[in-house]
C-alpha cells in the first residue's frame, strides 16, 4: 500500500472557467483506487472550523506571512524581510474577501507554499495526505545560479500549489509575438494572435490542462518523478505554451509509454 491516503484539491482561483469536480474526477479515474476530495477556499476551509478568535488569529498570522512571500524586486533573489503594516493589512483584508482575490502581487513560491502549510497545520487534514492548492495569484522562482525570478505554473511541495495566472504567464507565447512587440507591432500575422495559439484568462481549455498538473502533483507525491521529457506526454514540463499545449491537449495519448506503465504499477499497487 503506498504512502498516500488522499488527495485533497482546493479551489482558491475563483475562476469561472476552472471545474474542481471535473479535475477530482480525472485524478479517481487515472489513478483507482485513490481517494480524491475537493474543496471551496483553502482559507475558509482552514479557518471556518475554528473559533472566531482562533480565526483571526490564523489569518493575522497568514497575512504577515503572505506579506513576507511577496516579491518586491523581481531581479535579485527573494529574502523574507518585515514589511510595512500597510503591506500586512492589504494581506489582511484580502483573506476576507472571497476568491478570486485581486492579482498583480508576485510571490515567491517556495514561501508561499510555506504560508499555506502553516494554515493547513491547523486544520486537520492528515499528514500522509496530498493537498493541491488551486490559486489566481502568480508566483515564482529564482532558477539555481539566477539572479532574477522566473513565473512559474506549480510549485510542488506540502501543499503543491497551480497558478491558473501562471497557465498564463509563465510559458513563453510564441516568439512573434515578442518580435512584434519589439518591432513595435501589435501583431505582425493576423493569424499569430488566433487563441488557440496561447492559453487566456478565463480560457475554457483550464481544466483540462489542469489535469496534467494534477497528475504531475501526484507523481511527485508518490516517486519524487513529477516530470517527463517526452512532449507528448502530461507530464512533460512546458516551457513555451504551443509545448504546453500539445502536451496536454494534443498528444496521442495521456502519457508516454513509460510513464503508462509506471501508471499501472502505480494504480496495482494502490488497488492493493
Amino acid at each position: 500500500m503506498l504512502p498516500l491516503s488522499c488527495v485533497h484539491i482546493f479551489d482558491s482561483s475563483g475562476s469561472e472557467t476552472f471545474d474542481i469536480e471535473a479535475l477530482a474526477a480525472y485524478g479517481k479515474d487515472l489513478f483507482r483506487g485513490l481517494d480524491v476530495e475537493f474543496h471551496g477556499d483553502l482559507v475558509e476551509f482552514c479557518t471556518g472550523s475554528h473559533e472566531h478568535p482562533d480565526a483571526e488569529r490564523l489569518k493575522n498570522e497568514l497575512a504577515v506571512r503572505l506579506a513576507q512571500a511577496r516579491v518586491t524586486d523581481p531581479y535579485s533573489r527573494h529574502e523574507n524581510a518585515v514589511h510595512p503594516k500597510p503591506i500586512v493589512d492589504d494581506e489582511r483584508r484580502m483573506l476576507d474577501r472571497e476568491p478570486p482575490r485581486p492579482v498583480g502581487i508576485f510571490y515567491d513560491g517556495f514561501d508561499l507554499c510555506t504560508a499555506y502549510n502553516m494554515v493547513l497545520s491547523n486544520a486537520g487534514v492528515p499528514s500522509d495526505s496530498l493537498v493541491v492548492v488551486v490559486t489566481n495569484q502568480l508566483f515564482g522562482t529564482c532558477d539555481e545560479g539566477d539572479s532574477h525570478y522566473h513565473a512559474r505554473v506549480i510549485i510542488l511541495g506540502q501543499p503543491c500549489i497551480i497558478s491558473i495566472s501562471g497557465l498564463v504567464e509563465a510559458p513563453a507565447r510564441p516568439r512573434e509575438h515578442y518580435l512584434g512587440q519589439q518591432l513595435g507591432f501589435d501583431k505582425l500575422d493576423p493569424q499569430e494572435d488566433m487563441p488557440e495559439k496561447w492559453l487566456r484568462r478565463d480560457d475554457p481549455r483550464t481544466t483540462e490542462v489542469l489535469k496534467g498538473y494534477l497528475a504531475q502533483t501526484v507523481f511527485y507525491q508518490l516517486t519524487g518523478e513529477p516530470f517527463c521529457e517526452e512532449r507528448g506526454c502530461r507530464l512533460f514540463n512546458a516551457h513555451w505554451q504551443e509545448d504546453l499545449l500539445y502536451s496536454q491537449l494534443d498528444g496521442a495519448g495521456e502519457f508516454c509509454p513509460y510513464h503508462e506503465q509506471m501508471l499501472a504499477r502505480l494504480t496495482g499497487a494502490i488497488d492493493g
